[in-house]
C-alpha cells in the first residue's frame, strides 16, 4: 500500500510504502487512549490556581461579613404629617390650594394622615362612598352630522424642487 503526502524533508520524498497491517498501526497510534487527558491547563486556568482563587474569595467574604454593621430600623417612625412645602408645590403646579375647603372656601387643617388601606375603606364605607367609587364621565362622541373633509395642502417649501422620481442603479 502506498500513502502519498506532501514532501517530507527528513526522508526527501512524498510517499511511504506500507503493508496493510503496518498502515493501520501507523494511523491508530494517533488515536488517544480512552479517558486520556488531551488538554493541560497552566497558570491562571490550572486547578491549583482555581482552588487558590476560591479560597481567597471565601476569606474576603468572611472578612467583609464581619465588617458589616447591622442597623436596627424597627423603632424608626417616619414623619406622619408632611411639611408645608407640599402645599406650596401643589399651589405652584396646579394653581389650587389643597387645604382650601371647596364648599365654604375656608382654610382646613390636617388632623391626621391616613395611608392604611383598611382604615380608608372603613371610613368610606361609614360615609357610604366605598361602593360608589369615583365616577368618570364617558368621553363625548364627535358632533353628529359634521362632515370631515381632508383637503390636500399644496404649500411647498421648495418651489423649484424636482418632483420627478430619480432612480439610480448601482450597476448601470
Amino acid at each position: 500500500m502506498i500513502y502519498r503526502s506532501g514532501l517530507n524533508p527528513k526522508i526527501q520524498r512524498n510517499f511511504e510504502v506500507f503493508s496493510p497491517c503496518d498502515f493501520i498501526a501507523a494511523i491508530a497510534q494517533h488515536i488517544p487512549d480512552k479517558s486520556f487527558q488531551l488538554v493541560r491547563y497552566y497558570g491562571w486556568y490550572s486547578n491549583k490556581m482555581r482552588g487558590q482563587r476560591d479560597k481567597h474569595a471565601a476569606e474576603e467574604a468572611t472578612a467583609a461579613g464581619q465588617a458589616v454593621e447591622i442597623i436596627d430600623v424597627s423603632e424608626h417612625k417616619p414623619r406622619r404629617i408632611p411639611s408645608a412645602k407640599w402645599r406650596e408645590l401643589i399651589k405652584k403646579v396646579w394653581e389650587a390650594d389643597p387645604l382650601l375647603c371647596p364648599k365654604c372656601k375656608k382654610e382646613m387643617r390636617i388632623v391626621s394622615l391616613i395611608d392604611d388601606r383598611a382604615v380608608i375603606e372603613r371610613i368610606l364605607r361609614h360615609l357610604g362612598l366605598w361602593e360608589q367609587g369615583v365616577h368618570v364621565l364617558p368621553a363625548r362622541p364627535p358632533p353628529e352630522g359634521a362632515e370631515w373633509v381632508i383637503e390636500p395642502c399644496y404649500d411647498d417649501p421648495f418651489p423649484d424642487y424636482d418632483t420627478e422620481p430619480v432612480m439610480v442603479y448601482a450597476n448601470g
